[in-house]
């Protein structure tokens, strides 16, 4: 191998993969050797570039999600190289996990939007709940060069392990929704559909995969290092309301339709009073009743409120009112977030974002942390830019509208990776996994159906040790068949852990 080739970029753990890579070379390799250092970079296209940053951002992403301790990870040495990316554990030591890089075929088939997914077995049989649930590893965005079975990671010998496939970069690509930007196909709302999907094509649409892959790099570590034990990670779950109706501004259209579609003329006898006498509306008791199902459960729960102007699919209402000030304010006695719904025109639309987010905190008084959901799941990689400059902490908008399940391959959340910025984002990604029309309106599930859906949903949260996400809408609680499933729903999250996203 060349002196060229054979110079590595290496970063010492977490802390180096934001650092500036060229201050930590010249310790590593004599100037007189090389005068200028290489930086070893894959590019599927001039915007998307697999940087030495970006590998050891994946690396860390698989350590997080293996119950890697932060101090244990800050001391491996990542060197990355021209075909292949070196972990080593031990610090003076001979333990290494290498990562093979993809080959230029593989890279230029991806950036023609040539995407295959590829199959690969545990080290050794695992234990039964995890054979149950992850018979074997699907990996997206990878290349075989022969149709055999193999290992995710193989034992080369009793201080080296490599994996099968570059592993990093489908890390990188399935998390920051990169095939998203190179498919071009949008439903009426301008979103990317399920449909269009590598993860509905090939079936691993229901299955957090790169949470399951860290199961397998878990495996590797623990042949190397007999000694650790992994942290242990629990099921937690963060429940969320979008507020997009709350009973005002009065409409007839409104009032009517509780008498006819619902079958509830009491609630049109309730708004039409509200509006005399300043009651509280129909569909702000609802959301009363469906906070106070999560209070009485113990779960932790969010509404996500709107400052959209009027609109075809905007309620218009004004949450600087005094009923949206009084309501907030009993959330907040019963320590429940509130959050920000950005309106259907904010999509694609910063100034518009930042308008309608000024207006949210004036009316809840809110000048710290505020995270929440893009209305209509309107959503794209570059809404993550869009929600960070405008200094908020997290958003909670990928998953399908038509599907549920784990679009962005995790219930862990993560700060995702923006290539067009070579770094990791400063906003928190909350993925949602469950939304209430998606299953009764889009997959037109029976409730036992949906049942089975979402228990398995959870189950593998709990195997993951993730965040089990469920957005459920007030308006849609008055109807019998949401809140009759909503309310079966529940049980099945009881004893869960509190989700702490600030402290996280």
């Amino acid at each position: 191998m060349s002196t060229k080739d054979a110079f590595p970029f290496s970063l010492s753990g977490a802390g180096g993969s934001n650092g500036n890579a060229a201050a930590a070379l010249p310790a590593l390799v004599s100037p007189t050797i090389l005068r200028e250092p290489v930086l070893h970079v894959q590019r599927i296209s001039p915007r998307v570039r697999i940087t030495p940053q970006a590998r050891c951002y994946a690396i860390r992403e698989l350590a997080r999600r293996a119950g890697v301790p932060r101090d244990w990870h800050e001391s491996w040495n990542i060197r990355v190289e021209a075909n292949q990316t070196v972990l080593n554990l031990v610090p003076e030591g001979h333990q290494q996990i290498v990562f093979p890089h993809a080959s230029p075929e593989l890279l230029q088939n991806l950036s023609r939007g040539r995407f295959a997914t590829v199959r690969r077995r545990w080290m050794s049989p695992p234990e039964s709940n995890l054979r149950e649930h992850i018979g074997e590893f699907l990996i997206p965005f990878a290349g075989d060069r022969n149709s055999l079975p193999k290992s995710l990671f193989v034992v080369r010998s009793s201080g080296r392990i490599e994996c099968t496939v570059d592993l990093l970069l489908s890390v990188l690509l399935t998390l920051s929704r990169w095939e998203e930007t190179v498919v071009a196909e949008r439903d009426s709302h301008g979103r990317f559909p399920a449909s269009k999907s590598i993860a509905l094509r090939d079936g691993f649409l229901h299955r957090p995969v790169v949470d399951e892959w860290a199961l397998g790099f878990r495996e590797a570590l623990a042949f190397l290092v007999p000694s650790w034990r992994p942290e242990q990670r629990q099921l937690r779950v963060k429940l969320s309301h979008d507020a997009d109706h709350i009973g005002f501004p009065f409409r007839w259209r409104s009032v009517l339709r509780h008498t006819i579609r619902y079958r509830h003329p009491k609630d049109s006898i309730r708004d039409v009073l509200s509006a005399l006498v300043g009651s509280e509306p129909t569909e702000m008791c609802a959301l009363r009743n469906i906070v106070s199902h999560s209070i009485e459960r113990n779960l932790d729960c969010a509404v996500y409120w709107k400052a959209s102007p009027p609109g075809s699919l905007d309620s218009g209402y004004d949450p600087r009112h005094a009923k949206v000030r009084e309501f907030a304010g009993w959330l907040t006695d019963h320590q429940i977030e509130s959050g920000f719904h950005p309106g259907y025109e904010t999509y694609h639309a910063p100034v518009k974002l930042r308008r309608e987010l000024l207006v949210l905190r004036e009316a809840l008084g809110e000048e710290g942390a505020l995270g929440g959901r893009q209305h209509y799941l309107r959503w794209s990689p570059q809404t993550w830019i869009h929600w960070e400059a405008c200094g908020l902490s997290y958003d909670s908008t990928v998953g399908f509208a038509e599907q549920i399940g784990f679009r962005a391959g995790t219930c862990i959340p993560y700060r995702p990776w923006l290539f067009a910025l070579n770094r990791e984002s400063t906003l928190l990604e909350i993925p949602l996994l469950v939304m209430d029309c998606t299953l009764i309106e889009h997959m037109k599930l029976s409730e036992e159906e949906a049942l089975r859906a979402v228990t398995d949903c959870i189950d593998r949260c709990r195997l993951a040790g993730g965040v089990f996400t469920l957005n459920w809408h007030n308006n849609n609680f008055l109807q019998p068949r949401y809140r009759n499933l909503f309310e079966r729903l529940l049980p099945l999250l009881e004893g869960a852990g509190h989700y702490d996203w600030r402290g996280e």
